[in-house]
């Protein structure tokens, strides 16, 4: 830019006559080295304040990124730190659950054994009392079989009697139901004759009553007559009941 003036200052000056060349060139070069003298006088003044704010920029630029990488390599002694603790922190956490697995595995297989061991021990008694309970049970059919057998001879005879007892059963049965009718028969016979022959003393007495003692010699011959043919009656039916009586003594004889 400070060329650039002193060239524009020289070129500047357009009103010069060129009547005299040379007159004219030398006065240009004394106003352009007069231009140029005065622009080198005052442009270091200039140059130096912003070569000076140029300068305290980039060593604060500079400053900065020092700061910046030391807080970079902190950090990053931090990270690399950190990292590490972290590493070995896990590393121990891994160990300690590989011993916990390792016991706790351990007491899993040692209760399982157990109780494997109690299963082999409980199955071998089942097995025993099934054992022990088919020997019984076949005992128990062997018995049976036996008593089945020693039954079906029983059996036959048991059949045979029952056969026969039926039979006599029955005609005791019939035998005493047959006494028992004839029986009541024969007090049924009994009661009535007994009963017709009161009757006919009665009727005997009446017409006795009727015929002698009739008052005023008066009989009533009606009366009479009925009574009598009642007592004819009744002396029939008790030939009839005789006669039966003695036919059912025939027949039970």
């Amino acid at each position: 830019m400070i060329s650039l003036n002193s060239i524009q200052t020289c070129h500047s000056p357009p009103h010069r006559a060129k009547t005299s060349l040379s007159k004219g060139k030398r006065r240009l070069i004394c106003t352009c080295s007069s231009r140029d003298e005065s622009t080198d006088s005052t442009s270091p003044v200039g140059g130096d304040r912003r070569k000076q704010e140029i300068l305290v920029q980039i060593a604060m630029l500079q400053a900065q990124k020092v700061r910046v990488v030391d807080f970079i390599d902190d950090r990053t002694k931090d990270l690399t730190k950190f990292g590490e603790d972290a590493n070995e922190e896990l590393e121990e956490i891994g160990k300690n659950v590989l011993s916990n697995l390792d016991e706790t595995s351990g007491q899993i297989m040692e209760r399982l054994d157990g109780r494997m061991q109690e299963f082999d021990e409980a199955a071998e008694i089942r097995w025993k009392e099934i054992e022990e309970n088919e020997m019984m049970l076949k005992e128990f059919e062997k018995r049976i079989e036996k008593g089945r057998n020693e039954g079906l001879f029983f059996k036959n005879l048991t059949d045979k009697k029952s056969e026969i007892e039926p039979d006599a059963k029955m005609a005791a049965k019939a035998e005493a139901e047959k006494i028992k009718e004839i029986t009541k028969e024969k007090a049924g016979s009994k009661i009535r004759r007994n009963t017709y022959r009161a009757l006919m003393a009665i009727l005997a007495i009446a017409i006795g009553d009727g015929i002698f003692a009739a008052p005023g010699g008066e009989v009533e011959w009606r009366k009479v007559a009925a009574l009598g043919l009642i007592l004819i009656g009744l002396v029939a039916q008790l030939i009839y009941e005789q006669d039966f009586s003695s036919n059912s003594q025939d027949n039970d004889k």
